[in-house]
């Protein structure tokens, strides 16, 4: 693609890196679907990829199902402290305007976050903390995740990375370093 201006160039950016959001988002959710199918003991596995795919900066409507689907698992699981924070998250995307049509998910996630607080527990240990998850804006961006093995970054600046000159993602060097980009 030919660009002429440093406008275009922006737009272009962007646009990619919203594609890489949403490769990265679909390519998390059909490994989470591959470990449902190969192995529905491993659930916090399952459960840490739905987490993830949260990370993803999409839509708000597509957020929304995102969030949906991880409060559903973890409040399944018995992970009430992270199954309140995705109702919470729900529950903000209320000021977005796209529950206009149904305001009654809005007090229906209300409910479920003032429940799952008052449980305040988690049955599994996950790879995930919703605390650390508030902070960050997108997967690439910040190296929470490599891009090649779906797993969470500890530290980015302690960690050996390599990161995708053309669309950001970041992976683990010692994997992944003189590979092809998945996201790519």
């Amino acid at each position: 693609m030919a660009v002429t201006t440093k406008a275009e160039q922006k737009t272009i950016a962007g646009l990619i890196r919203k594609i890489v959001e949403y490769t990265t988002a679909m390519r998390i959710e059909l490994e989470r679907k591959r470990n449902v199918q190969s192995d529905p003991t491993n659930i916090v596995r399952i459960a840490e990829l739905a987490c993830y795919m949260t990370l993803c900066g999409m839509e708000n409507a597509h957020k929304f199902l995102a969030f949906k689907n991880a409060f559903t698992f973890n409040y399944k699981n018995k992970n009430f402290i992270t199954a309140a924070h995705f109702a919470r998250q729900v529950v903000d995307l209320e000021s977005t305007g796209i529950f206009a049509t149904k305001p009654e998910i809005v007090a229906q996630y209300k409910k479920y976050f003032q429940a799952c607080k008052q449980l305040g527990t988690n049955a599994l240990k996950l790879k995930f903390d919703p605390e650390d998850s508030v902070q960050v804006k997108d997967i690439m961006g910040n190296g929470y995740l490599c891009a090649g093995s779906l797993t969470q970054l500890e530290d980015n600046r302690t960690n050996m990375t390599v990161k995708c000159p053309l669309d950001g993602s970041i992976f683990e060097k010692a994997a992944y370093n003189g590979k092809l980009c998945d996201t790519c």
